[in-house]
């Protein structure tokens, strides 16, 4: 069954409005809140006939609604709730939608840094910064995960 052009608008229309919802909750401080409104335009999402061809070059995906944003933003929510697996895997397939999406790469960085997993948050860190090399919030969150990579591997010598 392919869907019409109408169909499609009006879910892409659908998932902005609950998008836009999401985005005051979360700056309102209702994480939880807004984890369940993109959630559901992720749902949504699902629904449009783009998710079924993903392309495996590293290129990302052509997605009819940027689902890598939602998920990117999900990932905050859980951040902020301190659910940091979730964020972390919100985090792996913004990224994989998006390679060059630096929110969602940056997120997966500290997901994984709130998680103790210091040499990935390194690797995504840097793999961030890459991207957008003038962003002070990515260089003070890769100071912080080495700092906390070298008390580690210090830890590890002593021990």
């Amino acid at each position: 069954t392919s869907m019409s052009s109408s169909d499609i608008d009006s879910i892409v229309k659908d998932c902005e409005a609950q998008k836009a919802k999401g985005n005051e909750a979360f700056v309102a401080g209702e994480y939880a809140q807004a984890v369940l409104l993109y959630t559901l335009v992720l749902d949504r999402a699902a629904e449009l006939p783009d998710v079924t061809s993903t392309s495996t070059t590293g290129e990302g995906v052509k997605q009819l609604f940027p689902r890598h944003i939602v998920l990117s933003n999900r990932a905050a929510s859980f951040l902020k709730l301190g659910h940091h697996e979730k964020a972390l895997k919100d985090g792996i397939e913004a990224e994989r939608l998006e390679p060059k999406y630096c929110k969602g790469v940056f997120r997966k960085g500290l997901a994984l840094h709130a998680m103790g997993r210091y040499q990935e948050a390194l690797t995504a860190l840097s793999a961030a910064l890459k991207i957008e090399p003038k962003n002070k919030q990515i260089k003070q969150a890769l100071q912080f995960a080495e700092v906390r990579f070298q008390q580690e591997l210090r830890k590890r010598m002593d021990g």
